[in-house]
């Protein structure tokens, strides 16, 4: 029967064998076998190695290399080690960095003893003995670096000396077990890796320590110089491609021999190393090798202000959520208690117990009729009836039931119409008490929905793309701005750029072009904000599909002197637009004053994200609320930007125009101004829009000059495609000529064209 082998029982053969691979190069530090791998065996041991295999290992090295003479005193160094960390097991504990005092004192048997076959003087035994303690501490330090970091965590500044320092004497180990070529092959190896692994800078800092390694063995310190330039010359081929780099690694390796002749003779020797290891590199694929620079890449993030950013982004949503609770529950408290008021059914009920109780009671008769109860009861629900509709009573209105019966049918007639007065006082402050509690109400609705997509949106963690701040920062450093942080978040329609720019001059077109060809999106710069005389914040958005650009064109009613109309060109948002025109009823001071209020009103809410049926059934009650004659027409149209739709919305207001390719179309509506009724639905029309149409809006002054909507239509079709200026101005001129020049009201015509934006 087969033995079966686990998955572990092949890693543990890998892992001795490592080990066992690290004690020779270590014992072979020095062209004389020395047993310096002392250092290994404490750190292994401390590590979790087996105490028997280990030791064993350690002695079967130094007798391959033919250390015989140091298995005496290597033994019993081997054995104290051993004794101490079976001491530390036995209470469950694992030693430190005391290991390297326990090393100390397992040396005393090298250093007495020393080579039992081959004499090695005593100064090179305490020598040996002090670098084996430091290569412990050392190797300790980047041990613990290796297992317990690895790709977790990032490395501080010890514990990158401590490996560079390991890297360093094990190179010199293998020149010496082997040849200098097999370093050569792992040196350029590692080179070409750390290149495409690491940002600029970080692989000519490992070439210096991969160098030292032959500079030490050759004893010629230009080696550290020929791994520099061959660093410098793969970092500056990776970002291109990592096969042209390892391609340029050997045609480097020759000319640096034919430059300045470091080989004494170029030969294939020399040659096959640098093709080996630049072969060796690009056998590997390069997805591993990816998924290990996104690794790598991860430690420079700022993950903890990320973080941090998401987790109060959470917070507040909730926050918002509860806000926008307590705003719900107050628009449900105020319609709650309008619909306390009681009825009129209730009220006529009241009202005739009132009229009895006052006029019957004192009544001297008042024994006689109540035989006459029911039928008198029906006269006066139909008295009350009658006072109801004509608003006042008189003696014709006298219903029989009562006529035949009461002997003061002047005294009800009376009683009625004062009940009927004070019924009409405490309504009236009813139902204005009622239209204030409206008005709170909606409000309270609008900023509980605000608040509400607020939340949802905060709520929304923020997705970060680290490649794509990669590639950004070095597009945008390959065209001569120096970023010094970048965060590129959000998804879809709303992904956004934030950036610190160092450089006190720089262009503004040519950071939002190259960020637009980075991401593949119109990117705009939304914010900009200098945080030192040589720092700037940037914030970019990206750009709607489409854009616009509008003209005015306006004239005062004669004599008078203010216009009635005003207008509003509003961005929105990134992605909306707000074209609006207001005219207030007749001309002057007072009608510019109520067309400003209601537009100030409509920005205001519509900047803060109230819905479209919201906002005017708002404004329209504040202006119905108003004793004066406060009423005005307006006319709204909502683009889209993104998808080039728009949205009309028209109180009273004169027919509004799109013209396009395929001629002129008419927006119209059939509602009276704002201000008039208090409830009034608007005249909404959406329809789908082009680049290239132009909108037009006009007051009922432009309208009325013309006649008609068909003489306006007839007129735009004459005029030849301009711009909304031209335009503006064309449509006012001819509706001045239509009247000979007099200006019978104010006369206002804006108009936008809309375009699509290019991806530069």
């Amino acid at each position: 029967m087969k033995a079966k082998y686990k998955k572990s029982d092949y890693v543990q053969v890998v892992k001795y064998a490592l080990l066992f691979c690290f004690f020779l190069v270590f014992n072979s530090i020095e062209k004389t076998v020395l047993p310096y791998s002392i250092s290994i065996l404490a750190v292994a041991l401390t590590e979790g190695f087996s105490v028997i295999i280990s030791p064993l290992l350690f002695l079967l090295s130094l007798l391959v290399l033919g250390g015989s003479g140091f298995l005496l005193a290597s033994g019993i160094s081997s054995a104290l080690l051993v004794m101490i960390m079976l001491i530390y097991k036995s209470f469950y504990k694992t030693p430190k960095f005391e290991v390297c005092a326990y090393l100390v004192a397992a040396l005393v048997a090298f250093i007495f003893i020393g080579n039992t076959t081959e004499q090695i003087s005593f100064d090179k035994r305490i020598f040996c003995s002090i670098i084996s303690v430091a290569i412990c501490f050392f190797l300790m330090i980047a041990s613990k670096a290796v297992t317990k970091k690895g790709l977790k965590f990032k490395l501080g500044f010890e514990e990158i000396l401590s490996i560079a320092l390991i890297v360093a004497v094990f190179g010199v180990g293998v020149c010496n077990l082997t040849t200098p070529s097999v370093w050569k092959v792992i040196s350029l190896f590692i080179i070409l890796t750390v290149c495409y692994l690491y940002r600029t800078g970080i692989a000519t800092i490992v070439s210096a320590v991969l160098g030292i390694s032959l500079s030490v063995y050759f004893s010629d310190i230009n080696f550290i110089s020929f791994y520099l330039l061959t660093a410098i010359v793969a970092e500056c081929l990776s970002p291109i491609s990592r096969y042209l780099a390892a391609i340029a690694i050997p045609i480097c390796d020759y000319l640096i021999e034919i430059l300045f002749g470091i080989y004494g003779g170029y030969t294939l020797a020399e040659f096959l190393p640098a093709l080996i290891g630049a072969g060796l590199f690009c056998l590997i694929p390069t997805k591993p090798l990816s998924a290990i620079k996104e690794r790598l890449y991860s430690f420079r993030e700022k993950q903890l202000v990320r973080q941090s950013i998401n987790r109060n982004r959470v917070a507040l949503s909730g926050r918002l959520y509860d806000l926008s609770a307590v705003f719900s529950e107050m628009a449900a408290a105020f319609n709650s208690f309008n619909n306390n008021f009681p009825s009129e059914d209730k009220s006529k009920e009241l009202m005739e117990k009132q009229i009895r109780d006052l006029v019957c009671k004192e009544c001297e008769h008042n024994l006689r009729c109540k035989k006459y109860n029911e039928s008198l009861k029906i006269g006066f629900y139909k008295l009350v009836d009658i006072g109801f509709a004509k608003g006042k009573i008189s003696l014709i209105d006298l219903p029989k039931e009562i006529g035949d019966v009461c002997f003061h049918p002047n005294d009800i007639i009376f009683s009625v119409n004062k009940s009927l007065a004070d019924y009409r006082a405490i309504m009236l402050d009813r139902i204005n008490i009622k239209n204030g509690r409206d008005l709170l109400a909606s409000e309270a609705i609008g900023i509980s929905e605000i608040l509400r997509g607020l939340a949802l949106e905060t709520g929304t963690l923020i997705k970060y793309h680290t490649r794509l701040e990669r590639v950004l920062s070095n597009a945008l450093f390959k065209k001569g701005y120096l970023i010094e942080e970048l965060l590129v978040y959000g998804e879809a329609e709303r992904v956004s750029v934030s950036m610190v720019v160092v450089m006190k001059e720089f262009s503004i077109d040519g950071i939002s072009a190259t960020t637009s060809k980075v991401l593949n999106a119109d990117m705009i710069i939304v914010e900009r904000t200098e945080i030192s005389p040589d720092k700037c914040f940037l914030f970019l958005k990206k750009s709607p599909l489409f854009d616009v650009v509008f003209g005015l064109a306006s004239a005062v009613k004669d004599n008078s002197e203010a216009s009635g109309d005003t207008h509003s060109v509003l961005r929105l948002n990134n992605n909306k637009f707000m074209l609006a025109l207001s005219d207030g009823m007749g001309s002057g001071k007072t009608a510019n004053d109520i067309s400003s209020a209601s537009l100030s009103l409509i920005e205001s809410f519509y900047k803060a994200g109230l819905s479209s049926e919201l906002i005017l059934n708002t404004v329209n009650k504040l202006l119905a609320i108003n004793t004066e004659d406060s009423f005005t027409a307006l006319d709204v149209a909502i683009i889209d930007l993104n998808d080039c739709s728009a949205d009309f919305i028209k109180y009273g207001s004169p027919y509004g125009f799109i013209i396009g390719k395929g001629g002129v179309k008419i927006v119209e509506g059939n509602t009276l101004p704002l201000g008039i009724i208090d409830e009034l639905k608007p005249s909404v029309c959406s329809t789908s829009l082009e680049a290239g149409n132009m909108v037009v809006l006009v007051s009922d002054g432009i309208s009325d000059s013309f006649g008609s909507s068909s003489s306006v239509i007839d007129f735009l079709r004459e005029m030849p495609s301009k711009n909304p200026q031209t335009l503006a101005d064309e449509i006012l001129k001819k509706a001045i000529s239509l009247t000979n020049g007099e200006k019978k009201d104010d006369m206002t015509v804006l108009a936008v064209r809309l375009y699509r934006r290019r991806l530069e």
